[in-house]
């Protein structure tokens, strides 16, 4: 069981009425977290729309948040693309800018990968890493999972610090955990899993509920780290689950963009194409789970 936990907000990237970058709004947001006690941040993730993002866009978004965040949060920046050569241009920027670590998924273009053609393609993105690298396995997106033997197999390399797990799959988490370096970082990407995945050893989450609830995330944790498991779990099952049920349904940017605007904290819950802005049902439904 963690004695300890770190929580990673996965920003999302606002957008103004009309689709633009509010890159204001990005530093806001950072400073929001920030301000909220989170242990870092990860643009350019997922839940950061990072592949509707231009080239250019891509750099505003890192060199601001880099910029923003204060000392003490750190930055993991997303560098994720199909080539390597566009990853390893990503890392060095991100490295330029000053960021922590990187986290990198599996090429997610082509099909089911071998095992031994995701080693290859982390192995060389491994080559000469500026920084730490985090291994991103979320299949739902990405269309494959990273398995458990390559996890285990790249987990030696100086160059891993560990992983973000977004398949919702406990199990492959325990594996995981049991198959890799007692410093091996396990970082759990499923807000409905925080809790369960802390029990096991894990060591905390990269959560998009950590906008609005860094406060009960980490009112959770602690219930865990010190033993009071019916206390986390009340904390998992009433406030945590429900709104990562909403988030599941309606897309992680959209939902947590609807109460972020809904809360003032962003201007506009803005999605590109092909994510969809929540209906107005669904955004009264949401933000009265948040209530």
């Amino acid at each position: 069981m963690a004695d300890s936990f770190d929580v990673l907000t996965p920003l999302v990237t606002p957008f103004d009425a009309d689709g633009d970058l509010d890159i204001a709004g990005l530093e806001s947001l950072v400073r929001h977290v920030s301000a909220a006690g989170v242990d870092g941040i990860v643009p350019c993730g997922t839940t950061g729309e990072f592949e509707t993002l231009s080239p250019q866009e891509y750099r505003t978004v890192v060199r601001a948040a880099t910029e923003t965040a204060p000392d003490d949060c750190r930055v993991m920046v997303g560098t994720a693309a199909t080539d390597v050569a566009t990853v390893h241009e990503r890392m060095a920027f991100a490295d330029d800018q000053g960021a922590d670590s990187t986290l990198v998924v599996p090429p997610y273009y082509g099909g089911q990968a071998s095992g031994a053609g995701n080693e290859a393609f982390f192995d060389t993105v491994l080559a000469d890493a500026p920084l730490p690298v985090y291994l991103y396995n979320i299949p739902g997106a990405v269309g494959q999972e990273l398995s458990v033997e390559t996890v285990a197999a790249l987990a030696q390399s100086d160059a891993v610090a560990g992983l973000k797990d977004s398949s919702g799959d406990l199990p492959y988490v325990t594996a995981v955990m049991n198959q890799t370096p007692e410093d091996f970082t396990v970082y759990q990407g499923h807000d409905g899993l925080f809790v369960p995945s802390l029990v096991l050893g894990g060591d905390g989450g990269v959560s998009a509920l950590s906008h609005l609830l860094f406060g009960e995330l980490a009112r959770a944790g602690t219930a865990v780290a010190s033993g009071d498991i019916e206390q986390a779990r009340a904390v998992q099952r009433d406030v945590l689950s429900p709104l990562s049920e909403a988030c599941a349904e309606y897309g992680f940017a959209p939902t947590v963009k609807a109460l972020l605007a809904d809360r003032g904290i962003i201007d506009h819950a803005t999605v590109r194409p092909p994510r969809a802005s929540l209906p107005s049902d669904a955004v009264e439904s949401v933000t009265g789970m948040l209530e």
